[in-house]
């Protein structure tokens, strides 16, 4: 639904918020970085319940609305959220079922906004109904760890350690399985219509053409190699031609991973950048950035990507261990296989978490969510508060968090998400 606004009607919050993180990036002087803009904290909700309890977040996803969260627990639960624009953020439930921790979240999209789906390294992946709170579906891979997973129409396929395995979701049995492709954990899967990509501690991306069933040698087509553990892909470009890649040891890649699939292309075709000191990169845009003073005065940890459809951007979000998080528009290269440049961050979160912040939900309308191990749920917003920016009272529910892992010093090193 598109909403008329009269000339002389302010804008919300929420379209301030996506019109100037929207603006096309242009590659910038070191002498002329833009000031970035500082988000205000509007609610914090701990995510643990107890404080001789505690628990902190893995990562948050957003039902296709975004009226739902779901955030991941290092208790091996899911904790559920409903989100009301400016209004908050409340508890909704909890849900319980896996033995070890919880390796990827996501709700199934549009055509079922209600369904979960979670991978763990229990061996199994679970499908859940947010609006009972019960489990549906499950799919069991055994003694074998899953690292991540993706759905297709009926069809579910997981990462573990060395094989990628596919299961019919109608009947709740394995329909197939790749044991060759990769020689060590496949940390990342995802379905693109008929195209699978795979990636793996064993540094190669692959990419199968699934159309016709899988079939791991017919189905081959590419492989990727970034030389380096993959931690992270994801899609991005108005055709979603392109491909992001973060590494286990901090390392951006860019990929055309279309093109590198042309049987008409000469190998090894389709790298588009990367950088190999992306943290150093990072604290230098942001050391040139007027308001990017909390970043510094480096940079700790990658994120994770995020692709604005509306501009055509891709922006790299990195944090530090005080909780201050940069998100930082990503410049390809002039020319293939050359180096990624960064502009200044175009935006801030800082003041809300005081720890490690291990998700960001970000979304083309400029919603913005993070949760973190302080076990912190922050929902972000330009709109200022009432004499300034200060930050908001963290609202604790009383409902006692049935956790069972304590929450290290938050000053550690970050874990590797498998």
């Amino acid at each position: 639904m598109h909403t008329r606004y009269d000339d002389q009607q302010e804008e919300t919050a929420d379209q301030e918020l996506a019109r100037r993180l929207q603006q096309p990036t242009a590659v910038q002087s070191t002498s002329s970085y833009t000031p970035c803009n500082g988000l205000n904290a509007v609610n914090i909700v701990k995510t643990d319940f107890d404080s001789r309890d505690q628990c902190y977040v893995f990562d948050v996803t957003a039902c296709a609305n975004l009226t739902s969260l779901a955030v991941s627990l290092s208790n091996n639960t899911i904790k559920l959220y409903t989100a009301r624009g400016s209004g908050g953020i409340a508890y909704a439930g909890e849900l319980s079922g896996h033995t070890d921790t919880i390796s990827e979240i996501s709700f199934a999209g549009v055509e079922a906004p209600h369904a979960l789906y979670s991978s763990s390294a229990d061996g199994t992946v679970r499908g859940w109904d947010s609006r009972t709170g019960q489990q549906a579906e499950s799919f069991s891979a055994g003694r074998s760890k899953l690292w991540s997973f993706s759905l297709s129409g009926h069809h579910l396929v997981a990462g573990s350690d060395g094989q990628i395995i596919f299961w019919d979701r109608r009947t709740g049995k394995q329909c197939g399985a790749f044991t060759d492709t990769h020689a060590e954990d496949v940390t990342q899967v995802k379905f693109c219509q008929s195209r699978l990509l795979s990636g793996s501690v064993d540094g190669l991306i692959s990419v199968f053409d699934v159309a016709n069933g899988f079939d791991e040698d017919d189905g081959f087509l590419a492989a990727l190699n970034i030389d380096n553990s993959v931690s992270r892909i994801g899609l991005y470009g108005l055709q979603s031609e392109k491909l992001w890649c973060l590494s286990h040891t901090e390392t951006l890649h860019l990929w055309e991973w279309v093109a590198a699939c042309d049987e008409e292309s000469s190998g090894g075709q389709g790298m588009l950048g990367e950088d190999r000191n992306t943290r150093a990169s990072l604290a230098q845009a942001a050391s040139l950035t007027p308001g990017a003073d909390p970043m510094g005065p480096a940079l700790d940890y990658l994120i994770s990507c995020a692709y604005t459809f509306t501009s055509n951007q891709l922006m790299l979000l990195a944090g530090n261990n005080q909780g201050a998080v940069g998100c930082f528009p990503v410049v390809e290269p002039s020319y293939p296989g050359g180096v990624c440049s960064f502009g200044g961050p175009r935006a801030l979160l800082s003041g809300a978490h005081d720890s490690v912040v291990r998700s960001v939900l970000w979304s083309d309308t400029g919603a913005l969510v993070s949760g973190g191990e302080d076990a912190r749920l922050v929902q972000w917003s330009v709109q200022p508060s009432a004499g300034g920016k200060q930050k908001p009272a963290v609202h604790e529910p009383s409902q006692r968090a049935n956790s069972s892992v304590s929450r290290k010093d938050s000053t550690r090193r970050r874990q590797s998400p498998y």
